[in-house]
């Protein structure tokens, strides 16, 4: 039984059924669907495993005879039930379709032709601004076939109305002229009995797909539970490009990661149908996904291609979890260190408090660095982060206080500064499965510098330039202003550029900071004037970038010219809305307004700092010429991506949450008590 499933898995690529033909596509790589005449078929499954893989023998049996990887297959909503996965493969945005709390329902039944209850899923992206236009891949204008609930859900119209549509999969009805590309619904696996006998027909399906000479994606599109939002799921395409290889996108940029959106870019890339609606073109808005490829060297070894998916998702799903872990370990030991300071004031004390000060310091350089220990690949791999990223904040936070002495500060924001140029230049290879980067499974940046990487290095840049300021100052103003343009201006290059950090919201607060902090260095004060016009540079300079951005072609756009495409298009607005919604978020507890107490105060101290109850930092903010501009900096910077950013008053307290444990460490190692020595009458007395 098994030997046959396999053999049907496999399929006949010499299959003798004529294959459909779709249009000419546009120009692509030959490691593209799109090269070929061939139909696509997406074969749909609900919770699909690497896991599952490594347990079915049928489908270990595919891995050397596919392209492979994993798929995130977040949403819009906060889970991914199979109604919010096949909706948004039919819009091929990020779609919402299940009830926010409430378990993953069953699929809705197609009645007189039409999807039941399709007007709910409408008033769905309406009520929660996702612009997600259900219904576009049904309205493409080419003919596509549908088997079982969750195609007939990916291939509705914009009505809900569904054609060419069968509630069970019918090989003679692909395999025949009728059918262009295909949407086959495998559906959901069982959680626990049956599973087994389920991936055997999931198998026994793909050889019978493959016997229509189609293209087949065979992916997990959604989770089955609300709980089980862990890992990415499985993506295999049969037969490969050139050799089984490693599947990607432009809309991941990584080997062997693709996303749910990406099968409806995949589907429709080339037709000049790619973006219809019935409304007109203009209303669809561009396509979140991007046309799925295989790159990178063939593997032929189906165990060591598990094992690395598997590997894969412990690197994504153990972050968030040991972060939480990490940051209590550290401000632990931070607050029990500065009570005994307080207690005690002996200089060991001051000492243990200064230190554990510049680890939280480190830990802003441990956070990206840990990636190139390969964490994920060693026995019990979140214990593994944990230790890691303790150990390289220790390690950097003793390297700055041997090497700098009472300028550690300064080595440590230094070291995230050239940490994150560099690994912006090289594609920010750090970033995926780091603390600071929600991956794949939560859905968040897939390439670039998110809102946590952009907040380090903003803080990394604006101390060292300062620092750098402070050297020249003596000697010229305007050489002194020009280092922080240098300085903070490669900050600004390396976070913008499409390729490198790609980081839109970033470069809008950090442009105007670093001209602030430039225009103070050499002019000492602002006026209001010179102050709308820095603001007003900034602006420009990013609007130029998101415009250059722009006038690349779709599938090549990053954030920028996305952004601009969706404001063309008159379709921003529910973005505009959506991240609003999400900044505010922070709020519905009570920690978000803590932060945003500790933000303002930490604001006003650059601002107004004799109301500071603290001499040292009085003394510290008039001692060097460029303490001022390069705090003011830092609030500026922190304000406007405060205002701008999605992620809101977390942005400035990841920011304070750097810079203040560093100049708190400098003022306690700067500001020690002197000596008092003994009365010489008293020593010779003794």
């Amino acid at each position: 039984m098994v030997a046959s499933v396999v053999a049907a898995a496999a399929g006949s690529v010499q299959a003798t059924a004529a294959p459909a033909t779709r249009p000419p596509t546009s120009p692509a790589s030959p490691t593209s669907p799109a090269s070929l005449l061939a139909k696509v078929v997406v074969i749909g499954v609900p919770g699909l495993t690497w896991g599952d893989v490594k347990a079915s023998p049928e489908l270990t049996a595919l891995v050397n005879q596919s392209s492979v990887g994993s798929i995130s297959v977040k949403t819009a909503g906060p889970q991914t039930c199979p109604i919010d996965g096949w909706l948004t493969i039919g819009a091929g945005t990020r779609a919402w379709g299940s009830d926010s709390g409430q378990p993953c329902g069953d699929l809705p039944a197609v009645s007189d032709g039409k999807v039941t209850g399709w007007q709910t899923y409408v008033d769905r992206q309406a009520e929660h601004h996702t612009g997600a236009p259900i219904g576009r891949l049904g309205q493409a204008g080419y003919p596509m076939c549908g088997f079982g609930p969750g195609a007939a859900v990916a291939l509705a119209r914009t009505d809900g109305s569904v054609a060419n549509w069968q509630p069970q999969f019918d090989q003679a009805k692909l395999a025949s002229l009728e059918c262009g590309d295909a949407v086959v619904d495998a559906g959901a696996l069982p959680l626990r009995e049956g599973r087994a006998e389920a991936l055997q027909k999931v198998a026994q399906l793909v050889g019978q797909v493959r016997q229509a000479d189609g293209w087949v994606l065979l992916a997990g599109v959604s989770q089955v539970t609300t709980n089980d939002h862990k890992q990415t799921l499985v993506a295999m395409q049969l037969p490969p490009d050139d050799g089984p290889r490693w599947l990607t996108s432009d809309s991941t940029r990584r080997p062997g990661l693709i996303q749910l959106t990406d099968i409806t870019a995949t589907i429709l890339r080339g037709r000049t149908a790619a973006a219809v609606d019935p409304a007109g073109p203009e209303k669809a808005g561009p396509l979140d996904g991007s046309e799925i490829r295989s790159v990178g060297d063939r593997h032929t070894n189906a165990a060591a291609v598990i094992d690395d998916r598997l590997d894969a998702n412990q690197r994504f799903e153990q972050p968030r979890p040991v972060l939480f872990a990490v940051a209590l370990t550290i401000v632990g030991a931070e607050v029990l260190a500065l009570l005994w300071f307080l207690l005690r004031r002996s200089p060991l004390s001051r000492r243990v408090a200064v230190f554990t000060l510049l680890v939280q310091g480190g830990f802003y350089i441990a956070v990206f660095l840990a990636q190139a220990t390969v964490w994920w690949r060693w026995p019990s791999p979140a214990f593994s982060l944990y230790a890691v990223t303790i150990g390289i904040s220790v390690v950097s936070a003793v390297i700055a206080q041997v090497l700098l002495k009472k300028s550690a500060y300064f080595g440590l924001a230094l070291g995230a500064y050239l940490l994150l140029l560099i690994d912006g230049v090289l594609g920010t290879p750090m970033q995926l499965g780091s603390l600071y980067t929600d991956g794949p499974v939560i859905g968040g940046r897939f390439y670039g510098f998110g809102n946590s990487t952009f907040a380090a290095l903003a803080v990394g840049a604006l101390i060292t330039a300062g620092w750098a300021a402070q050297k020249l100052f003596d000697k010229s103003r305007v050489q002194a202003a020009v280092a922080v343009l240098v300085i903070g201006g490669a900050a600004i290059v390396v976070d913008g550029k499409p390729g490198w950090g790609t980081d839109f919201g970033g470069i809008l607060a950090l442009t105007p900071a670093v001209l602030l902090m430039a225009w103070l260095t050499w002019r000492g004060s602002i006026s209001l004037r010179a102050l709308v016009g820095v603001g007003l540079a900034g602006v420009l300079a990013v609007a130029g970038v998101a415009f250059l951005d722009y006038q690349r072609p779709p599938d090549q756009r990053s954030h920028f010219g996305t952004f601009v495409a969706r404001l063309v298009d008159g379709q921003v607005s529910d973005v505009l809305v959506r991240k609003l919604q999400m900044a505010v978020q922070v709020f519905t507890g009570p920690a978000g307004w803590l932060m945003l107490i500790a933000v303002v105060l930490c604001m006003l101290a650059t601002v107004l700092p004799n109301r500071v109850p603290s001499q040292a930092y009085r003394e510290f903010y008039t001692s060097h010429p460029m303490v001022r501009p390069t705090l003011l900096a830092l609030s500026a910077c922190g304000l406007i991506g405060m205002l701008l950013n999605d992620v809101g008053v977390n942005l400035p307290a990841i920011m304070v949450g750097f810079a203040l444990p560093l100049l708190v460490a400098h003022l306690l190692a700067s500001h020690q008590p002197a000596t008092v020595l003994p009365e010489p009458h008293l020593v010779q007395e003794s």
